[in-house]
């Protein structure tokens, strides 16, 4: 095994461990979760590396459920790269779909925290 698939291994555990942590937190604690996610005066390197690494696991995920669920698009669909390889379409589109959609989808789960919040704190006596 090469150091650069032990590499790409670590960074993709530890992007879908960050991202669990990001989905959970959001759900379970949407209080913290939300004034956590609040960049007031910038942001420490660890909350960029936490957040870069939800994003790519996001990412990952969106890439390979494209990429699954365009099942139905043939292998030669697509171009001939210079090494004679043929390029299916099925891949560009699955970066595109994960390019896109990650930011929205970290959005979304901001704001469900953070409505989710606001529903808590309507119920809670005394308020």
């Amino acid at each position: 095994m090469s150091v650069i698939t032990m590499i790409a291994g670590a960074v993709s555990t530890a992007s879908l461990i960050a991202l669990i942590h990001y989905v959970c937190s959001a759900y379970f604690q949407p209080q913290a979760f939300v004034r956590r996610a609040h960049v007031q005066s910038g942001m420490s390197p660890l909350k960029w590396i936490y957040s870069g690494l939800a994003w790519v696991g996001l990412a990952i995920m969106l890439y390979g459920g494209t990429q699954s669920a365009l099942f139905w698009m043939p292998d030669d669909w697509g171009w001939t790269d210079e090494d004679g390889d043929v390029q299916p379409l099925r891949s560009y589109f699955a970066v595109a779909a994960a390019m896109l959609l990650t930011f929205p989808a970290l959005g979304f789960i901001y704001r469900a925290a953070a409505d989710r919040w606001d529903a808590i704190e309507r119920k809670s006596p005394g308020s």
